[in-house]
């Protein structure tokens, strides 16, 4: 049987293993410590990286959806200048065939009243005299009072254009880092 000195230098040499392994946890701990600190330091930059990631697309998509509005507002733009143009063509197509027409018309019209007032002119020339003198009376009326012009036939038709676009959104830059 183990004498009492035997035990107690079993018991020293316990203490001295447990020394020794107290002394490596101590080291263990102190890596686990430097360890936890490396880890916390990567969360804070992934957390702060989230931030930044996190704004950036915010104002992407607030970019984004202003540059939406802006096609759709620039597109209703291109429609009324679309319809305006519509609109200009199928007058001046209009305008040049009334053009046409009134220019035959008025050249037979001047022709056959002259050929008329030469007629009647040779035949009644106390009428011609007489009509001389009325058309001058009816210029010095006219310069007193003028007669109402005659009301346009062509009337401007608005095409709808769209609101104007809001101003784009402000966004804050905020320093990466």
């Amino acid at each position: 049987m183990p004498s009492a000195t035997d035990f107690h230098n079993e018991l020293k040499g316990a203490n001295a293993r447990l020394d020794g392994v107290n002394g490596r946890l101590d080291d263990v701990k102190g890596k686990l410590d430097a360890l936890k600190a490396a880890t916390d330091a990567v969360r804070a930059s992934v957390d702060s990286v989230n931030g930044t990631l996190q704004q950036g697309f915010k104002t992407l998509i607030t970019l984004g959806v202003y540059t939406n509005q802006a096609l759709f507002h620039n597109s209703q733009q291109n429609d009324t200048m679309i319809c305006m143009l519509e609109q200009i063509s199928r007058n001046t197509c209009h305008l040049v065939n009334q053009s046409y027409l009134q220019t035959e018309l008025q050249t037979a019209i001047k022709k056959a009243t002259e050929t008329l007032a030469a007629l009647y002119a040779a035949t009644h020339a106390e009428a011609a005299l007489a009509r001389e003198r009325e058309e001058a009376l009816r210029e010095q009326i006219e310069k007193c009072c003028p007669p109402k012009p005659p009301e346009p036939v062509c009337r401007y038709e608005r095409c709808r254009a769209p609101e104007p676009l809001r101003e784009p959104p402000r966004v804050e830059e905020r320093p990466i880092g």
